[in-house]
């Protein structure tokens, strides 16, 4: 499979959907908090990390594995849990790494069409070929939240359950009172988007107690650096800033949702820090491309045939999404 990633800076990139909303003080803190000896190696299982992540969260820190990045913890994931005589079941169109990590790993991968209007279908036809199935939610990229009534069902079906939840913290889903009484469910989250460190690279997963030493027995030592633990553990410390740049995002989404569908963009109706756009018949999504990047702005387009006339837009503060509808104006 291959995987194209953007290597060229960009005045404003929104596509990636970084929190783009996120105050220099919040960096400022980090910055003056960070203290680590250069000489020493990190943690082997990043464990102060892992105490502070289980207390933010309500858990025992045996639930919680960290990594570099949620896609570290999804690829080991698949390689722990996913029967080489099985396959990993993920919905379509969604997060394109998944097939990577299945095809990587030696496994194989089962791809499960969504619904026309991108709702989550029931995967129980799909059942006897898997024992893992991915669940994005909200899903990127349509931004929609799967239902906490559908996530139960499937939790009675004798397979494990992943919920990658990189934009939990834009959502009303909370699917972790289910960890509870559920030892075939694992949820991954990252400090990539609302938490505004993509560059530093930690994820985490939250589970069983079980599932979570099975889990870390197959993780590398070593894998989260030091600089990446300070950052993380100071992030935590300045949760009332990711929290307040997380509801100017949904306030900022909320009305550029609005200001798109005067326009007849039909966006989608989000639940993460994106929004997914059917642009209108007068522009053709690569002519959309080209003409915001002449200007300092990418957005993402597809090549997926279900997406081809949809772009992804990452919410941007008032003056970036005043200047993104200027220009789109200029060019519809």
């Amino acid at each position: 499979m291959e995987i194209s990633y953007p290597e060229e800076e960009v005045e404003i990139p929104l596509d990636s959907n970084e929190n783009l909303l996120m105050p220099e003080r919040y960096y400022d803190n980090i910055r003056e908090s960070i203290d680590f000896k250069v000489r020493d190696y990190p943690s082997p299982t990043a464990k102060v990390l892992k105490d502070k992540i289980a207390k933010h969260h309500g858990v025992n820190e045996e639930q919680i594995v960290v990594g570099n990045g949620s896609d570290a913890i999804l690829d080991t994931i698949t390689k722990c849990f996913t029967d080489e005589k099985k396959a990993l079941g993920y919905f379509h169109p969604s997060y394109e790494m998944y097939p990577f990590f299945a095809s990587r790993n030696r496994r194989r991968s089962l791809e499960i069409p969504l619904n026309a209007d991108f709702s989550m279908p029931s995967p129980h036809e799909y059942l006897e070929e898997l024992d893992t199935l991915i669940i994005c939610s909200p899903n990127n990229p349509s931004g929609l939240s799967v239902g906490s009534d559908k996530i139960k069902s499937i939790l009675k079906e004798d397979l494990l359950i992943v919920i990658d939840e990189a934009y939990a913290e834009y959502s009303d889903q909370d699917f972790m009172p289910l960890l509870k009484d559920h030892e075939n469910l694992i949820l991954v989250r990252t400090f990539s988007k609302a938490w505004g460190l993509a560059g530093i690279r930690v994820g985490y997963a939250m589970s069983s107690s079980k599932r979570g030493i099975e889990l870390l027995e197959d993780m590398l030592p070593y894998n989260v650096n030091s600089l990446s633990i300070e950052a993380a553990l100071a992030a935590l410390d300045n949760e009332d800033i990711m929290k307040d740049s997380v509801n100017k995002t949904i306030q900022e989404k909320n009305q550029l949702s609005m200001e798109l569908e005067e326009r007849s963009f039909n966006p989608l109706p989000s639940e993460a820090n994106f929004i997914l756009c059917k642009t209108p018949s007068s522009i053709d999504p690569k002519e959309l491309y080209e003409g915001l990047l002449e200007r300092g702005i990418r957005i993402r387009t597809f090549e997926e045939p279900r997406l081809k006339d949809h772009v992804r837009i990452t919410v941007g503060d008032r003056d970036i999404n005043d200047r993104l509808l200027r220009d789109i104006d200029e060019l519809i």
